[in-house]
């Protein structure tokens, strides 16, 4: 993958298709180990007709191939980041499509930036993840103990966890066979990895997935979501335990004019599903002929 000095930060980014129209793809989760020596393919690649969109992805900071910063940071950093790519790619305005975490950094990015974004698409996601959710909650604690103890510190308490990594969940994803075993394929090469993986790099790998964990802490956009007025796209599986659909549906009634698409039996990793991939793309391209038929 193509590498950018965006921001200050040593960036990972991908282009794909040659389309007149752009659409920026901000991936989800929080980085770390997992993400940086085990790659997956992402489904948002292959959506979009090539001749007609532009796909830009990137690895955020802390994530991926992407260089790992370990000083504090937050959102408005991270969205900095996204502008900085598009900025060195040329790229004035395009459509945002912010996943998971990633709709955080979206929605961040499209109140920052509102004169660069054309139309803005929330995946599964919500206005503010890290305090409506269980496991935003640990992460919160856990960014707690780490500033109480000191980073080396932290790392040397968890560094037996870290080594011997929990069981995989399975409530991610379609749940065909060939998903599920696509999701073990992926956690076992994981599993292989980490034996070959110095303490040097772990505490990298995992002091930037708490710098990620760090950044989102705080933020609440459920206030700000009405001074959002480009058209706004909110796609949300129904039954998704990760980031449960009523969030969805929050961001929904807080941005008066967005759409909303329910997922019927969809869970999280919502583009690996066929017919949220088809509503996404429709919508990007219904988007796109609009303005270019106002343009």
């Amino acid at each position: 993958m193509p590498r950018a000095t965006v921001n200050g930060v040593d960036t990972s980014y991908e282009v794909v298709g040659d389309g007149a129209s752009v659409v920026l793809y901000i991936h989800g989760g929080f980085g770390g180990g997992s993400t940086t020596f085990v790659s997956r393919e992402r489904a948002v690649g292959k959506i979009f007709p090539r001749d007609k969109v532009t796909t830009v992805m990137y690895d955020r900071r802390s994530a991926g191939q992407s260089e790992y910063v370990l000083t504090p940071y937050q959102l408005p950093d991270l969205a900095a980041d996204a502008r900085a790519l598009l900025g060195e790619l040329g790229v004035e305005r395009s459509v945002v499509i912010g996943d998971s975490m990633g709709g955080m950094v979206a929605l961040e990015y499209a109140l920052i930036y509102p004169q660069y974004v054309t139309a803005l698409g929330l995946v599964e996601t919500g206005a503010d993840l890290m305090a409506e959710t269980p496991w935003g909650t640990h992460m919160r604690e856990i960014v707690e103990q780490a500033a109480t103890l000191g980073d080396q510190a932290f790392f040397k308490s968890q560094k037996n966890e870290l080594r011997n990594p929990a069981t995989m969940s399975s409530d991610m994803g379609p749940e065909t066979p060939e998903a599920q075993e696509s999701l073990a394929q992926g956690h076992q090469a994981y599993l292989d990895a980490l034996p070959d993986v110095s303490d040097a790099d772990l505490f990298t790998y995992t002091m930037g997935m708490i710098r990620n964990f760090g950044a989102f802490v705080g933020y609440d956009y459920g206030p700000r979501l009405s001074e959002l007025r480009m058209p706004v796209y909110v796609i949300h599986g129904t039954v998704d335990v990760t980031v449960p659909f009523e969030y969805g549906q929050a961001l929904h009634r807080g941005i008066p004019h967005s759409e909303l698409d329910a997922i019927e039996g969809a869970r999280h990793m919502l583009l690996d599903y066929p017919e949220a991939a088809a509503a996404l793309r429709d919508w990007v391209l219904r988007t796109v002929a609009q303005g270019t038929a106002a343009g």
